[in-house]
């Protein structure tokens, strides 16, 4: 997977070398200091706290996930939703 314009860190934990307690947590604090709060391990979005109000959240950004697919974007919860989304509408039946 290339990385994205901007990209801080590894936005794809399965991706990481060495995948190891150390490396996994640098990786996680780097992006959190850089305020990238979202990180994919595989089709999982870990997010981490900011503490903070980000402005990352609303109709323009909830836009700009809807016709992607997840890794074209940096890692969103929207992204997620969006394939959550996608996969039920694929299916085309009653969830229960």
């Amino acid at each position: 997977m290339p990385l994205l314009e901007g990209s801080v860190g590894v936005e794809d934990l399965v991706l990481l070398e060495p995948l190891v307690e150390e490396s996994l947590l640098k990786n996680l604090q780097l992006r959190y200091e850089n305020k990238e709060i979202y990180t994919y391990i595989g089709n999982v979005v870990i997010s981490v706290n900011p503490y903070q109000q980000l402005p990352i959240y609303g109709p323009e950004f909830i836009a700009k996930y809807q016709d992607y697919t997840f890794y074209e974007l940096k890692p969103h919860i929207y992204a997620l939703a969006n394939v959550a989304y996608q996969s039920l509408r694929d299916r085309d039946r009653d969830q229960c």
